[in-house]
């Protein structure tokens, strides 16, 4: 049996929750419910009553000294698209030895592949069997969060803030914020548990947009095509090659934006593709969308007879904005980091988190990590000693 909260997330992270975003129910897909069901009976033992809505959210509250801010934690119940976290079975590499893991189905890692491992030496890991992910992201979230409220449950001679509980599903598609109840929740301000190393803070994510193209061709049997065919295919391919080249997600980092083909479905008569667009900065945001105006047009001039769909929308705004209306908690966060020791730097997310529709609610919500890496696949791990760390800096936080 491994250490209370640790086994938390063991336990966590075998429950399948892959969110569906081509679903349309809210949960996108109830097999979340079974980790929102745990997490509340976990939240029972410790005393906390909390409620499951009826859009698969838990909210509870752990009360803490009267007269102080309500400081709230999130962590999202889903895992990702790119890869199932159907029957998990993660492994315990203790003390790492810095060489190859083997992790099974013909799968290793090494510090070579992936640089992050070589900062680990000597540390326990939780890795993936190789056929799944881990879903760290974000259980291991989950977990911290119930590992600070349990600090303060067996340490009830230690004050702290009165504290608001929040998991979401669907975060991985983008709807966790949807019916986010603020009111409902109760917190002043509040830390998405969302992230990788346990030095690296958030405030700061993407604006972002997505564009739907549809390209109407000339369909028409090829044998006699001849001067009349028009491939919507072809015309798939030139509208992307008429977005700019470099500025494609595996070209850009740090604060550049992006133009990203995440499908496309192709055949003679029609294509749809669907984008996403990225960028820190609205303004330029803004100049990205013109970017798909200019490469409609292009096409239309190169194939003058053929239809060509473009829907723009906007998906999720920037929360710097909204969190620098509330410095505090981002100083909090600095103040809990300086007393216990520990280096830091605040670093833009080059995503998107559940913080951001939190702040655009009213409740301002920096994100901080959780000690996992390589999210999203089966080279995902979570760090033992950075998961203690954090552990560490939240309880800093939320005493009084």
């Amino acid at each position: 049996m491994y250490e209370k909260d640790i086994q938390r997330f063991i336990d966590y992270v075998k429950i399948d929750t892959q969110s569906d975003d081509t679903s349309f129910s809210v949960p996108s897909t109830l097999k979340q419910l079974d980790l929102s069901h745990k997490l509340q009976e976990d939240l029972k033992e410790l005393g906390i009553d909390s409620t499951l809505d009826e859009f698969g959210i838990v909210y509870a509250k752990f009360p803490g000294e009267e007269g102080l801010d309500v400081i709230g934690l999130n962590a999202h119940v889903d895992t990702a698209l790119e890869c199932s976290d159907k029957d998990c079975k993660p492994q315990l590499i203790s003390n790492y030895n810095g060489g190859v893991i083997e992790l099974g189905h013909g799968y290793s890692m090494s510090p070579e592949e992936f640089p992050s491992l070589g900062d680990h030496i000597g540390d326990d890991l939780i890795v993936t069997s190789g056929d799944t992910l881990l879903g760290a992201d974000d259980k291991a979230g989950l977990a911290l969060i119930m590992a600070a409220i349990g600090y303060f449950v067996e340490h009830p001679e230690i004050k702290h803030h009165p504290i608001a509980i929040c998991f979401t599903p669907d975060e991985e598609i983008g709807r966790g914020p949807d019916h986010f109840d603020p009111v409902k929740f109760g917190a002043k301000y509040a830390y998405t548990i969302d992230g990788g190393r346990y030095e690296e803070l958030a405030c700061e994510t993407f604006n972002a947009a997505h564009a739907d193209v549809v390209l109407h061709g000339v369909s028409i049997h090829p044998g006699e095509a001849y001067g009349k065919m028009v491939n919507a295919s072809d015309l798939a391919f030139a509208f992307d090659k008429a977005l700019p080249a470099k500025k494609r997600p595996q070209f850009t980092k740090d604060r550049e934006g992006f133009n990203h083909l995440v499908c496309m479905e192709s055949g003679v008569d029609e294509a749809k593709m669907h984008y996403i667009i990225r960028n820190h900065d609205r303004a330029l945001l803004e100049e990205q969308k013109k970017e798909f105006e200019a490469a409609k047009e292009a096409v239309l001039k190169e194939f003058p007879n053929v239809r060509i769909d473009l829907t723009i929308g906007d998906d999720y705004r920037n929360m710097k904005e909204k969190i620098d209306e509330y410095p505090e908690c981002v100083t909090r966060v600095n103040a809990a980091y300086e007393k216990l020791g520990y280096p830091y730097y605040w670093k833009p997310i080059r995503g998107g988190t559940d913080g951001a529709g939190f702040s655009f609610k009213g409740v301002p919500t920096p994100n901080l990590p959780t000690g996992s890496f390589n999210h999203h696949g089966r080279f995902e791990y979570l760090s033992i000693g950075e998961f203690k760390k954090i552990k560490n800096v939240l309880i800093e936080i939320l005493k009084a």
